[in-house]
């Protein structure tokens, strides 16, 4: 059987990793918005704004999803934080594949 432990630990490094992913994504919008001249219509580039504030809100869930991840351990595997640990962890999984799928279709299909 799977410790608690275990599944902890490996969520605490892939939420960082998946972080990490998301910063990619957040770059490539950021290069994309850039691209523009200072002259272009607001309704041109606020879809880059949109997604770029996405892109940090699921950096920020990976943070989250860590942070909780080692409250969990310091605090003696807790039941409570258990559970939002899987919880956050499943939901930075969708937010990651959402703002991943639409950065890539917003910088290849415009």
């Amino acid at each position: 059987m799977v410790e608690p432990k275990d599944i902890v630990i490996a969520i605490l490094g892939a939420s960082a990793a998946l972080g990490g992913l998301v910063l990619v994504f957040l770059g490539i919008i950021i290069a994309s918005y850039q691209s523009y001249s200072g002259g272009v219509p607001d309704q041109v580039v606020q879809p880059y704004r949109t997604t770029g504030t996405a892109l940090l809100g699921t950096f920020g869930l990976s943070l989250v999803t860590v942070a909780i991840c080692l409250l969990w351990l310091i605090n003696g595997g807790s039941p409570g934080l258990y559970g939002w640990t899987i919880g956050l962890f499943a939901l930075e999984l969708v937010t990651v594949f959402a703002s991943a799928a639409w950065a890539t279709r917003m910088v290849l299909w415009p």
